[in-house]
């Protein structure tokens, strides 16, 4: 009987110490994915290399969801990160095949890799600008850059040239000289939507 009484209270004490071991992994991981744009920012480093030329958009399917998104609203800078993020997000998925980088084309194919991604993004940021007459408040630029972790470069554990480095963009404000970095293959699979450029 006193056999079966320990080895029950044992029992219960593996699962109580299991429930305790459970219930913390899933507060982290509810943790983790609250914070995960500090976080990501926090531990991830951009650092811009080069710049690519920006690709005018002529595809009358691109420039309707441009329309769409836009349509009756007064735009900032911020409205433009989120207008072009969103049809970015809404229209690609990410592919580490070879592939079109001009949006104008990835619009009809559906893959890009990050070169892609942050030349569509770029060609529609730029567009809003031009047909908003805000050459004069707003740059976009699409940036070629080199990640890092904890300040240890990231492209140095790699061979492949695919991943030497890693496109994404920015927006400035000219007037007030306010920056925003964004990472549009981080933004449509982590939902982060800006990034921490160390220049």
């Amino acid at each position: 009987m006193k056999k079966i009484f320990k080895l029950t209270i044992c029992g219960n004490l593996r699962k109580t110490k299991l429930c305790s071991y459970i219930k913390f992994f899933l507060i982290a991981l509810l943790l983790l994915f609250l914070f995960r744009a500090p976080l990501y920012r926090l531990l991830i480093t951009y650092r811009s290399v080069g710049t690519r030329a920006p690709i005018e958009i002529t595809s009358p399917i691109l420039l309707g969801k441009i329309e769409e998104k836009a349509e009756g609203k007064t735009l900032n800078m911020k409205d433009i990160a989120n207008i072009a993020a969103s049809i970015t997000n809404e229209s690609l998925s990410f592919t580490a095949n070879r592939t079109a980088g001009n949006p104008n084309q990835t619009i009809k194919t559906h893959e890009a890799n990050c070169i892609g991604y942050s030349a569509m993004f770029n060609a529609i940021a730029n567009y809003l600008i031009k047909e908003y007459r805000l050459r004069n408040e707003i740059k976009a630029v699409h940036l070629i850059g080199k990640l890092s972790f904890l300040g240890i470069d990231l492209h140095q554990f790699f061979k492949s040239a695919f991943l030497r480095d890693h496109d994404f963009n920015q927006l400035l404000d000219i007037k007030t000289g306010e920056r925003l970095a964004i990472d549009p293959t981080i933004s449509d699979y982590l939902w982060i939507e800006r990034v921490y450029l160390g220049y």
